[in-house]
C-alpha cells in the first residue's frame, strides 16, 4: 500500500469509492422474490392502472392470472409478468 499524499488523494477516494460500490453492489444483487399481490397492488402494479371493474372482467373472462385463497384474490407477481410480457394473451 502505497502513502497517500496530496497529490495523491482524488485517485485514492476514487479508488475507495469504487471499492465501495463493488461491495454494496454484490450485497444488493439478490434476485428479486415472488409474491402475492392483492387487487389494490395489482392495480398500482400494471402500467396502464386500469378500473377495478376492469380487473375483475378479466378475472370474469378468465384473461388474467390469479389464485384464490378462501374468498380472496390474490395475483402472483411472476405470473402477471409473464402476462404482461406475452401480450395479455387468454390464459386457463
Amino acid at each position: 500500500m502505497t502513502a497517500i499524499t496530496f497529490e495523491n488523494l482524488p485517485q485514492a477516494v476514487k479508488e475507495l469509492h469504487d471499492k465501495i460500490d463493488y461491495l454494496l453492489g454484490a450485497r444488493q444483487e439478490k434476485p428479486e422474490t415472488d409474491y402475492l399481490m392483492e387487487v389494490d397492488q395489482l392495480l398500482q402494479y400494471l402500467p396502464d392502472h386500469p378500473a377495478r371493474q376492469t380487473v375483475y372482467q378479466w378475472i370474469w373472462k378468465r384473461s388474467i392470472p390469479y389464485e384464490k385463497h378462501g374468498k380472496r384474490l390474490y395475483f402472483r407477481k411472476s405470473a402477471i409478468d409473464q402476462w404482461l410480457a406475452n401480450g395479455r394473451e387468454l390464459t386457463r
